[in-house]
């Protein structure tokens, strides 16, 4: 005889606790919205050593206080994205609603690889990603899915772009992949490229990188050389990739050339979007990825430029039929005919089995605003990296450098206030400025590398960050800098 129920099952289901347990806690996000958009933060990242917030959390967690408690220290204790002196890492301060789409969705929980589990899933997202590709320029026809995050992204579509290529009439996701493939990607390119590359099999020689210009961008003679460079080593060239824009500087390649290159060879052509790609959503930034909606494939990250809480990508395909490539594979329990392009049943275009309720993540945003305010969001956070480069130009005669005109919102920069005596001691003194303003803030900026010269970057994601805040942040860091000569 089955057992009564539980009385713990029985609180955890109850209605009218999740009522109440919600509206304290909506309560409190208000309170950390407000909080992080007045800057009365002591620090917009609160910096704590790793091991100083492991012995935290095993305090605390052994000590529950409840999970309206618990929320709100994490809270407390996590970055303030929302914050407008947040500059650092390629994070959406979110739009707030997500999060009122997140208590439904995770309420809702209709994930799953087949149209039966989250009918809403399937038809919403079939909808959505022919309607955006075709709002970014891409042809009728074309479509693709939602996954967790861009590097996933760029693993399937460079899975679809080895299967298309095949190995003389041979399937490669039957019968396995017996070439030594490779991939042309640019040397300022997001490592999860090189990263997709290794995880097909083609080891760290399958990548193969191509020398970009001084504005970090690849050219024709670079693609060729690369080219070349495979081809020596025995390599099977089976795609290119185009950054839009790298990570690392914010540079956007020029994308007809590539794809000029990739049409003249046969290869397949990728756009990584996952950061700017949405340019082309603004008629002020639409050039920057003009070339684009001739590529075979473009990730994009919902969860960037675009409002939308982490993870949730975008992967598109010139054409709808393209997104069944990379997976055909039998599951009797979940559908009669593996073959059979059933788009309501992605996972048949998935790597996910089960995925999160993505397509109403976007959908939400198209509901309350329209795609308008994506080219809205585009203009306003762009217009922000070209204010702080004015900012830094003005200052140049007090040791400031920018390391290249910013094209998107990413801006690389470094303060040297002194002569040093070579790039080792100039880059010693960055390292160091960077660490003490991550320990004291307020604001919160990263660093990158290239050219061998460490710079300062500052991704600008909260379109709330005013110009004042931007000279604050310079003022701070020449504040600090004098503290760090002292050390």
């Amino acid at each position: 005889m089955l057992e009564p129920l539980h009385p713990l099952l029985r609180q955890a289901f109850d209605p009218e606790r999740f009522l109440l347990l919600g509206q304290q806690i909506l309560q409190d996000a208000v309170h950390h919205l407000k909080e992080a958009q007045s800057k009365v933060r002591e620090r917009s990242m609160p910096w704590t050593p790793p091991e100083d917030e492991k012995l935290f959390w095993e305090a605390r967690l052994d000590a529950p206080e409840g999970l309206a408690a618990l929320l709100n220290l994490v809270g407390q204790r996590s970055n303030a994205l929302q914050d407008p002196r947040y500059m650092g890492h390629q994070v959406a301060a979110p739009f707030p609603e997500g999060a009122l789409v997140g208590l439904v969705t995770d309420l809702l929980n209709n994930g799953g690889a087949v149209y039966e589990m989250g009918p809403t899933n399937s038809a919403m997202e079939e909808v959505l990603m022919a309607r955006i590709g075709s709002l970014m320029g891409l042809p009728d026809g074309c479509g693709g899915i939602l996954c967790h995050g861009g590097t996933l992204a760029n693993l399937v579509a460079l899975l679809a772009a080895r299967r298309r290529a095949g190995r003389g009439g041979v399937d490669t996701w039957v019968d396995g992949d017996g070439v030594k493939g490779a991939v042309l990607v640019s040397e300022q390119a997001h490592y999860c490229v090189d990263r997709a590359v290794r995880i097909m099999g083609w080891g760290a020689e399958g990548v193969g990188l191509v020398q970009t210009d001084g504005q970090h961008k690849m050219t024709r003679s670079g693609l060729e050389a690369a080219m070349q460079a495979m081809q020596e080593k025995g390599r099977k060239v089976v795609a290119v990739v185009g950054s839009a824009c790298t990570t690392s500087s914010g540079a956007y390649d020029d994308l007809n050339v590539v794809a000029d290159f990739a049409e003249q060879y046969g290869f397949w052509f990728h756009v990584d979007g996952a950061h700017g790609a949405p340019a082309a959503f603004s008629a002020r930034h639409r050039h920057l990825v003009s070339g684009m909606e001739r590529a075979d494939s473009v990730a994009m990250d919902f969860h960037k430029i675009m409002g939308v809480p982490a993870l949730c990508t975008g992967l598109f395909f010139r054409a709808q039929e393209m997104s069944f490539l990379p997976f055909t594979q039998s599951a009797e329990y979940l559908w009669s005919d593996a073959e059979d392009p059933e788009w309501w049943n992605f996972g048949k275009r998935t790597f996910e089995c089960t995925k999160r309720m993505l397509s109403t993540r976007v959908a939400a945003v198209l509901e309350e605003y329209g795609s308008e305010i994506w080219g809205v969001l585009v203009d306003r956070l762009f217009g922000l990296g070209q204010e702080m480069a004015e900012r830094i130009v003005e200052r140049g005669d007090k040791g400031w450098q920018l390391a290249m005109e910013p094209e998107a919102n990413i801006v690389c920069f470094r303060y040297l206030p002194v002569q040093f005596a070579d790039v080792e001691q100039e880059n010693a003194f960055t390292l160091k400025l960077r660490q003490t303003h991550l320990e004291r803030g307020p604001q919160y900026i990263v660093q990158t590398k290239f050219s061998g010269k460490v710079w300062l970057r500052c991704t600008l994601m909260n379109p709330l960050t005013q110009a004042a805040d931007v000279v604050e942040l310079l003022d701070r860091i020449e504040d600090l800098a004098k503290q760090v000569q002292q050390m």
